[in-house]
């Protein structure tokens, strides 16, 4: 190889990565919608919920409807708005928190809580179905002991947390 096709493989090289910015990943995962429609949310999810489903091989009778809980909705908000802040997805919170510290610190009293988190999707159908195709994830949409909902997003991180008092 000559040096001058050397040095124009490097320049274009060097170009291209100047181009993709350190932590710069919106090509892969698009923004959510910044106010996630709740109605459709809860009707996904209960479309889902109303016929068994098969989460990674376990066979799950359908489950009972859930409904919209703004507290929980704000407490998934909160999780989303830290996740984006720290480009992090995780389900403990930057101050150490875990689902179950966020929620109580909300005033909500839970018998039984689960926590689905999400990077990516661009529609309230998009994030229903990749929870749905994750075995975790599905089974915490078809849980019984579940029957609220609250869901926020922010940037493209996606929380959904589902309760029951």
């Amino acid at each position: 190889m000559t040096n001058k096709f050397i040095c124009a493989l490097l320049l274009t090289v060097l170009t291209l990565a100047a181009c993709n910015k350190k932590g710069d990943d919106s090509t892969f995962f698009p923004d959510a919608p910044a106010t996630p429609d709740k109605v459709k949310l809860v009707n996904l999810v209960n479309a889902f919920r109303s016929i068994g489903e098969t989460c990674g091989g376990s066979s799950l009778a359908a489950a009972v409807p859930v409904t919209w809980n703004d507290t929980l909705a704000t407490v998934a908000l909160k999780h989303s708005e830290d996740m984006n802040a720290n480009n992090k997805l995780n389900h403990t919170g930057s101050d150490g928190s875990f689902v179950d510290d966020r929620i109580t610190a909300s005033g909500y009293v839970y018998s039984y809580y689960a926590e689905n988190l999400l990077k990516g999707g661009a529609t309230e159908e998009e994030a229903i179905k990749a929870w749905q195709e994750s075995t975790a994830h599905c089974k915490n949409l078809m849980d019984p002991k579940i029957n609220e909902i609250g869901i926020g997003t922010a940037g493209p991180y996606w929380t959904m947390v589902l309760a029951s008092h």
